[in-house]
């Protein structure tokens, strides 16, 4: 069989052979350097491999490797939640968080739905179906054997998918942003460049689908849903080359705490407006006042970055310049003096030093002890005998 390529199917094999080469790089450096560039790694290569089953199609070859038969919706389901992944981690840092597989239950319920033909139907079966759906590449994309969902169901529920994540990822740079903009090592502002790009070539997926999915014609319906695809790799693939602090990662780690010794003139946190300081004291309030998330057991930096909405580079910043502290002494002070308040409190008196200590988030005796030694110059249970002493002392 004699392969003809068009100018469309000469962009699925560019973008695909470009796409392969961007996920391979982002990968093995992100493993290395940045671990968030795995993330969004892992998204061009499932993307790029979405667009080459769809090269197949198009071009009819898919007869030839059969096995593949409905695998490139995995690919397609999977590539959004990972970018959105990439974008939050990037913006805030976050720990793994079992909430997190979530993102994953579209795909999920996809494979659950379509395991016969993915995993029971032999070959020759998977053969007879391409040779039904194979000269109609609209038909073959909509999923006919569906078990759950109606034809057409994937197709138009990925797109949908896919635009919820797109709004996501554009309300996490908004969030975002403007401080992130700000930072001294030049990841920042090249990253934030570079995802403007990317965000911007991602909606050529979503708003034409969205004005053209009522139209009868099939060719434009189907090169709305999949060609779109290989332009978003193209023209963020191509621009990140441009941007080699964000393909290769920052020669130095930028989400690293800054040195209480760094010089005054070397923190961002000096140069954000008065409004936006106000808005890191208020948010630090919230945290260490009123909701008080440190009590947590191993509660981190990242966390508390996430739960205030303050970039973990500025948070650093203004405990390590502003509160002139450490975060471990900052939670642990606040740890002690709950620890103090309970300990006063008659609802307590009967409970264990070793309980309170668990109560206020101490992950263990001895650094409740030390901690307490530190801030109170005594141990707990010194202080605990001197609060039980002026308890008995009786007013004159």
């Amino acid at each position: 069989m004699e392969l003809s390529l068009d100018w469309k199917g000469i962009i699925y094999i560019i973008s695909v052979f470009f796409g392969f080469m961007v996920s391979i790089i982002l990968i093995s450096f992100g493993i290395k350097k940045i671990k968030a560039n795995v993330l969004i790694g892992l998204s061009y290569l499932f993307l790029s491999y979405a667009l080459f089953l769809v090269f197949l199609i198009y071009t009819g070859y898919h007869i030839s490797i059969p096995h593949l038969y409905r695998t490139g919706n995995i690919a397609g389901l999977l590539f959004a939640p990972l970018a959105y992944l990439y974008v939050q981690k990037v913006c805030s840092d976050p720990k793994f968080k079992w909430v997190d597989l979530l993102h994953f239950l579209p795909v999920t319920i996809y494979l659950i739905d379509f395991f016969p033909v993915l995993f029971l139907t032999g070959l020759e079966e998977k053969v007879h179906l391409i040779q039904s759906e194979i000269n109609n590449p609209l038909t073959f994309v909509n999923f006919n054997q569906s078990r759950i969902f109606s034809p057409f169901f994937y197709t138009q529920g990925r797109t949908l998918l896919i635009a919820v994540y797109w709004i996501l990822s554009i309300r996490m740079i908004r969030k975002h942003g403007s401080l992130f903009s700000m930072k001294k090592n030049p990841f920042g502002k090249e990253w934030l460049i570079w995802m403007k790009i990317y965000l911007s070539s991602f909606s050529i997926i979503v708003i034409p689908y969205l004005f053209f999915f009522w139209s009868t014609d099939e060719k434009i319906i189907f090169d709305l849903i999949h060609l779109t695809g290989g332009v978003l790799i193209l023209v963020s693939g191509i621009t990140i080359l441009f941007f080699p602090n964000v393909l290769y990662g920052p020669n130095e780690k930028f989400l690293e705490p800054v040195s209480e010794k760094a010089d005054s003139k070397s923190l961002e946190i000096d140069r954000i407006s008065d409004e936006k300081k106000l808005f890191i004291e208020s948010q630090l309030k919230e945290i260490l006042d009123n909701s008080k998330k440190y009590l947590q057991k191993n509660y981190s930096i990242h966390e508390m970055s996430k739960d205030s909405g303050i970039p973990f580079y500025l948070l650093s910043q203004h405990i390590n310049k502003v509160l002139g502290t450490t975060f471990l002494d900052l939670v642990n002070s606040r740890r002690i003096e709950e620890c103090c308040s309970m300990m006063e409190s008659e609802d307590f008196k009967n409970i264990t030093l070793e309980a309170i200590a668990k109560e206020c988030g101490f992950s263990n005796r001895n650094t409740f002890i030390a901690a307490f030694k530190k801030f109170k110059n005594m141990p707990p249970s010194q202080y605990l005998k001197s609060t039980k002493l002026e308890n008995k002392i009786e007013p004159n």
